[in-house]
This record gives structure tokens, sequence and C-alpha cells, in this order.
């Protein structure tokens, strides 16, 4: 891995250039201008594969660049492959140049406050060489499939659901559990979702796929009823069911058929796809709502609605998006935005389910701020069906 260091201060480079190399990184550059370091890239026959750079340049004369606009350029010309902004510009102004730079389709590696100490440097650098290492090996596991090997497996009903338990926070019980979409494959064992979502969307064959993991979800949740396990169970749906005006009968005929109480469903739609303008798609969510399912908006918080449109919804949960929730008690700049998140939820009388709760601290943090039920690793990771009612009866033996 090739490292190039941007800071005018050549004491702080030296330091993180040797704080890189440390990290067993064989070949680290150096700039002490955003000039000098794209003159330097573009000359390079050799890549770049990650920039460690301040935004700042004051002293340095003749600098016509400042870092935003060595950012810019790196991401609009393919300079490197990702970048790590150390700086001590405000927070604010660094998430947004980050932003900048992912929409231009350079990957941020990640922020760190100067002065560089390997406590915040060296976990982002060891993060790449790790990935850099494993590149071979995730290429070698891809997976390619076709539209009609989609079409195949969605007749032989190979899309099962994987199961990530809710608990509340009160008392730690298990309320319930959100299906995740999984493809297990005869010959190439589980295949995750990203490696055929795009394409089942595309094909529009993504709708098939929810109908298959939507009668198995129901299906297991009458299975766990009958082990004495009574929870609900979660499952998403697209934009394009929404339209669908046989979905709530279908739904409703799959619940009775499984002996399943309705408001032991609940459907998932995300906040962008919930607030439509789409009258067939508002007919279909008020159906489900008066045949007494659940109804959960995914990704709230993300603030792709307004409120009068979140009143005009029938919702009965919204989900705190997890980029509002993971490690937020380290980033007090976001706490405004996770309390008024859940302040509206609360105020629309929406039970309120944190996602990305991967940490004690995550945990306690929404706990104190009054949020209903948590979902995350620090639950529980996604797992089959059979598993849960292992699972679930180990859980209360756990430390909350």
């Amino acid at each position: 891995m090739r490292v190039l260091v941007v800071d005018e201060q050549m004491v702080p480079r030296r330091m993180a250039a040797k704080m890189i190399k440390d990290c067993g990184v064989a070949e680290v550059l150096e700039a002490e201008s955003a000039d000098i370091a794209l003159a330097l890239l573009e000359a390079d026959e050799k890549s770049v594969d990650l920039i460690v750079t301040d935004l700042r340049f004051d002293g340095v004369a003749g600098a016509e660049l400042d870092g935003i606009a060595f950012v810019r350029r790196v991401a609009e010309r393919s300079l490197a492959s990702q970048v790590i902004l150390a700086s001590a510009t405000e927070d604010c102004v660094v998430r947004s140049v980050a932003a900048m730079a992912r929409a231009l389709g350079l990957d941020v590696a990640g922020h760190i406050r100067k002065p560089i100490v390997p406590e915040t440097l060296r976990p982002l650098v060891l993060r790449q060489l790790a990935r850099r290492m494993a590149a071979p090996l995730l290429r070698a596991r891809s997976v390619h499939v076709t539209a009609e090997e989609l079409r195949h497996a969605i007749h032989a009903k190979q899309f099962v659901p994987y199961f990530q338990p809710r608990v509340r926070c009160e008392d730690g019980a298990v309320t319930a559990v959100e299906a995740l979409i999984r493809w297990r494959h005869p010959e190439r064992g589980l295949i995750p979702p990203g490696a055929f979502i795009p394409l089942a969307d595309a094909s529009g064959l993504l709708d098939d796929i929810t109908d298959v993991v939507l009668e198995k979800s129901i299906t297991w949740a009458r299975t766990w009823r009958d082990m004495g396990i009574d929870i609900a169970v979660s499952v998403n749906l697209t934009e394009g069911s929404l339209s669908r005006p046989d979905l709530p009968a279908r739904i409703a005929a799959l619940a009775d058929q499984h002996g399943i109480a309705r408001d032991r469903v609940i459907l998932e739609v995300t906040e962008a796809d919930a607030l439509t303008e789409s009258p067939y798609a508002m007919e279909t969510l008020a159906r489900l709502r008066m045949n007494g399912f659940g109804l959960s908006i995914d990704d709230f918080g993300t603030g792709v609605g307004t409120l009068e449109q979140l009143m005009n919804t029938p919702f009965t949960e919204a989900k705190i998006d997890q980029s509002l929730v993971t490690g937020v008690f380290g980033q007090p700049q976001f706490l405004g935005v996770l309390e008024f998140s859940l302040r509206l939820a609360q105020e629309l009388n929406l039970k309120t389910i944190a996602e990305g709760i991967e940490s004690k601290a995550d945990w306690d943090l929404l706990c104190e701020m009054g949020c209903d039920e948590m979902q995350g690793f620090y639950v529980a990771r996604p797992m089959p069906g059979e598993e849960i009612e292992g699972w679930a009866l180990g859980w209360h033996r756990q430390p909350l």
C-alpha cells in the first residue's frame, strides 16, 4: 500500500508518516502543500492508495489550493482510492468535505482531529491494510448471478430470512425479530444480499423475493410460538410492493393460515418510500394498518419527511437510523439530531427502536434518552430461524 501525507507543518507530517510506517506500510510519501501533492499524484505513474491530508494550508507561500479544493480534484481525477481527513477544522466543515468527496466517488476512510496521535490514526490505517490484504480473497469469493438464476431461486424458494432480534430497554425482554434476506444456494452456500439485491431490483424480481421471505417469516413466527416464544416478526417491504393492491389481503391470508395474530406481523418501509405521494401506496399503507398489522418507518431521522407528511401516515413505530445511533456517545455533535428524532417519534405516539446498538455505551445512552427498544450487534447478530429459540432462552443470562 502506498500512502501520501499532506501537511504544511514538517514535524506533524513526519510524525504521521512514521506512525503509518509503524503500521507496516512500506511506502509513505510526503507533501508540504496541496499544490505539491497534486503535482506529485499527477506525475507519478504508480497509484496512491490512501491520502492523509489536512484541510488548511495557510502558511505555504505561493500555494493556490486549499485542502477542500485538493480533495475535490483528487476525487474528480481519481488520483487515489481513499482519503483520511486529518484537521483541526470544525467538525461540520469536515463532514461537508467528506460528503462532497463521497458524492464524487472518493472513499473517505475516516476523520481524525489534529494533533494526530497513534490512537486515532493507527486503527484507520490498519483497517485499510486489512482490507487490502483481504481483497484477493474477497474477489475469489465474489458471486456473479444472472436474472435467470434469480428466477429459478424464487421458484425453488431458496431465499431465506435471517433474523435479528429486538429487545425492550426497560427489562431486556425479546419483543420482535427483523427478517433480513439471504440466498441459500444449494451449491454456492449462503449468498449475501449485496450480491443479488441490485440485480433483483433492476430485473423487477425484488417483490417476488420479498414474497418468499414474508411467507417463511410468518411460518417461523408460528414455529416459535409453538415453542413458547411469542414474538413479532418484521419484514421489509419495497416501494414497488406498496403499489400492489392485493398485498394487504395476501399478507392477511398468510397470517390467518398460520394462526398468527396480525399485530405480530410488522411491515417495515423506509422513510423515503413511506412518505410517497402515490395514492396507491397510501391506500396500501392504510389498508395494512386497518387490517391490524404493525407499520414501521425504517431509517427514521434521516430528514426525508416533513411533520405534516409524518402525521398523515398510519405508522405504529419508528426505527431510528443506525447512522444516528452507533457510537453517538463519542460524537456529541450528533446528539441534538438524535434527541430531535426521538422526541418527534414520541410526539407522534410511535414506539421507538434504535438500530445499530453495537456497544454497552450505545445501549446505556439510548435507554437514558427514553428509546423503547434496541436492535444491533450488541444484542445479537442476524441468525437463521433455527437458532432463535436457543438465543432467546440464553439472552437473559447475559448482562445488559
